[in-house]
């Protein structure tokens, strides 16, 4: 699959790719790349946050109990 980046730096990811990784609108994505021109985007599970040092935090609530 190829797509384009716009004039904003903005990219529109495949359908199909959104469908695979249950992408919908407002999700937040990690961005890294590597040193070889690879960018890598992860979603960002709801129950982690990234703070301003990079670490990953687990979110501030209660667990549930099934």
């Amino acid at each position: 699959m190829i797509t384009t980046i716009d004039a904003n730096g903005r990219i529109q990811l495949p359908l199909t790719i959104r469908y695979w990784l249950d992408l919908n609108e407002g999700d937040e994505l990690a961005v890294d790349h590597l040193g070889d021109g690879t960018i890598i985007l992860k979603k960002i599970d709801d129950s982690i946050r990234i703070n301003e040092t990079g670490h990953a935090k687990a979110a501030m609530e209660e667990p549930i109990h099934g």
